[in-house]
Formats: C-alpha cells, sequence, structure tokens
C-alpha cells in the first residue's frame, strides 16, 4: 500500500476543493492510503473529516516560509509517504522543493490560471516544479497557457479532466421541492448559476443579461447560488437594474443537485476557468448550459450540440441564447439530454480517479 500526502492551500468551498474530495474518497483504499496536509482550517478540512479522511494543518504564515518545509518534512519522514500530491501554485512550488530534498515523488495539479504567469520568479518556480514533478492540467487550455505563457514543454504535462459521480447527479420527474422552499410558481421560468461570487466568475453580465430577459418574461427567477466578495454589490446591482423581485441569492448549498434539477437554464458568465465542475454537474442533470467561451468550457460545452457557448463580458449575447433556450424548450430538452451523453463519455469520475492512480503507480522521483 502507498501512503499519499495531499497538500493543498484551498480550504473553502469551490471546484478545486470538491475535486480533492471526491479524488480522496475514491482511491483504491486497498493501494492508497490518504493524508490531505491543509495551510488552515474550514469548510474543506470539516468535509474531509464528515468522510473519515485524516487529515493535518500546518500554517503557514508567510509566503516564504522555511519552518513550515521542517515541519511537513518531518511528516513524510515520519508517516513513511510514499508519494506527494499537491494542488495550486504554492504547494506546487513548496512540494517540488520537498520532492528535491527527499527524492518522493510529486504530482503537481493546476486547477487554474490564476496569478502565477504575471512575474517571472513565478514562471521559474513553475518551470522548476514542471522538471522535479509530474505536472498535471485539468483542461487542455490551461496545457497551453502553461506553454506559452510559463514556458513549460509540452512533455511536461499531462491533461486529467475532472471528473463527477454521475449517480449523485440523476434526474428525477419533479423540481417542486426548491420551487415550494423558494415560493416559485410553476409557470416562472428558472434560470440559474452556482459558482463562488468573485468578479472572475461575471455573475454581473448574468445580472445585466437578466434585465433584457425581464423584458420577455417578466415572472422569470434567477437563482445564485454561492457566497464571496462580490454579494453586496451584486445585490445593489440587481436593484439598480430592476430585477432585485426576480433574483435569489442563495448564498452556499449543499443541495446543488436539487437546485439543478429546478432550473430550466444554467448559466455559467466566467471571465477565466480551469475545468468547472459547475458545468459537468449542470449537464449531467441534463440541464442545457450557457457558458462563457473561455478556458476549458469549450471542451465541455460543444457550441450547439451540448450547450451554447458566448463570448465573455458580453451580457447581450447571454440573454440571447438564453431567451432562445426559453423560447424553445424542446430545443433545451435536446441540448441537456446530449449534455448528459458527453459527461458520461468523457468527464465520469471513475476515469479521474483511474488516471491519478495510475500516475501515482508509476511516480519516480
Amino acid at each position: 500500500m502507498k501512503n499519499v500526502l495531499h497538500l493543498t492551500e484551498i480550504y473553502d468551498t469551490g471546484g478545486a476543493e470538491n475535486m480533492l474530495i471526491s479524488l480522496v474518497e475514491n482511491l483504491d483504499k486497498s493501494r492508497y492510503r490518504s493524508i490531505v496536509c491543509l495551510l488552515r482550517d474550514g469548510w474543506l478540512n470539516t468535509q474531509l473529516q464528515k468522510r473519515g479522511i485524516e487529515t493535518m494543518v500546518i500554517p503557514q504564515p508567510h509566503s516564504v516560509d522555511f519552518p513550515w518545509l521542517q515541519r511537513v518534512y518531518r511528516v513524510l519522514r515520519d508517516r513513511c509517504i510514499d508519494v506527494m500530491h499537491a494542488h495550486e501554485f504554492a504547494m506546487n512550488i513548496y512540494g517540488s522543493v520537498l520532492s528535491l530534498v527527499t527524492r518522493i515523488p510529486i504530482i503537481t495539479t493546476v486547477h487554474g490560471k490564476n496569478y502565477y504567469g504575471d512575474k517571472w520568479r513565478r514562471r521559474l518556480a513553475y518551470r522548476f516544479a514542471a522538471r522535479r514533478s509530474t505536472m498535471v492540467a485539468v483542461s487542455e487550455d490551461l496545457k497551453g497557457f502553461l506553454m506559452q505563457r510559463i514556458g513549460i514543454h509540452p512533455n511536461r504535462i499531462r491533461v486529467v479532466y475532472n471528473g463527477i459521480d454521475l449517480q449523485t447527479y440523476k434526474v428525477n420527474d419533479s423540481n417542486n421541492a426548491i420551487r415550494d422552499e423558494l415560493g416559485i410558481s410553476p409557470d416562472q421560468p428558472i434560470i440559474g448559476t452556482v459558482g463562488n461570487l468573485f468578479a472572475v466568475k461575471g455573475q454581473s453580465y448574468l445580472l445585466r443579461a437578466c434585465k433584457s430577459i425581464a423584458n420577455h418574461f417578466p415572472n422569470f427567477v434567477l437563482l445564485v447560488a454561492g457566497a464571496g466578495e462580490e454579494l453586496v454589490m451584486l445585490e445593489q446591482q440587481a436593484n439598480i437594474l430592476g430585477i432585485s423581485g426576480n433574483v435569489k441569492f442563495l448564498g452556499f448549498r449543499e443541495d446543488v443537485p436539487s437546485l439543478l434539477q429546478a432550473m430550466d437554464v444554467f448559466v455559467l458568465p466566467s471571465l477565466s476557468e480551469g475545468l468547472p465542475l459547475s458545468i459537468l454537474e449542470a449537464m449531467a442533470m441534463q440541464k442545457p448550459v450557457v457558458a462563457s467561451n473561455v478556458g476549458g468550457i469549450p471542451e465541455v460545452v460543444q457550441d450547439g450540440m451540448t450547450g451554447c457557448l458566448v463570448p465573455p463580458s458580453d451580457p447581450e449575447a447571454l440573454a440571447d441564447k438564453i431567451l432562445q433556450l426559453l423560447h424553445h424548450p424542446q430545443a433545451a430538452v435536446t441540448l441537456g439530454k446530449q449534455g448528459r451523453k458527453r459527461v458520461e463519455v468523457t468527464f465520469g469520475l471513475n476515469q479521474m480517479v483511474y488516471e491519478y492512480q495510475s500516475l501515482y503507480a508509476n511516480a519516480s522521483s
């Protein structure tokens, strides 16, 4: 059995966090024993512990933190770790340094573009990580970014798509539960989005699109599931646009499948993405998707076949595609069914777990 230490700087709710939970929970327990090392306590730590997964919190108060390296070094030694798996920029770099010192092999997963291409020191650091580790990008688009912007050779990067548990996302015949909970009548169209409320997620453009949608469907409802720093600004924007009565900000929700079941159209207006789990979840629930043509999204959403793609930062294009789907519900149903098939073939959890287990099994220092 191999002992795997997962290093992560993420701790709150989000796609990368849910990907890590799914991966660790579904690894073959007869072959891999997982320990997750986090920089701070939070939602992710709670969720892992609920599932019986061993965790440890080792704070890292400084961006250059040698005491942190020493503490993790002792964990690697004392727990007889065979493989490390790091997530996101800081842990990918720190983990690669530890791999150099200990000769323990490491997998480094890159979930998004973030900020690490902005400074030459960060680009150099990621080139070092790519030489020291088996580097994984979650989409072909992200691999291209690492090659072109960071200068990493293509042979140093593997693409492993995020995957979801299709058993969790099963379509049923009724969406009344959420409608009843939120006081939404059967004749009200529901548009929805799921994601942290950050500027990069583009929810402000969706609100502007909804101003136009209200002219055609005055009783529509927009469900916004997620928490984040943009909440107050978005609430104010909805009020200024005169659609505050149509918009329900739900905060963080654990019942995403039920929310998706209630939606007529799912929208992801992001300005940048790696490979968003929320789109996979919506497609698995057979929901027609309207999404920005950015990042890894076009690798999931095939325009006109499994969903609709629009330019980022374009509320008019968003409104146009959403209205097309609301005016043509049968076409929307067809897109939803084709989207489910797409996820089943390419983005299942079993495939993701299989590929990471293969990387662990073949990892070498």
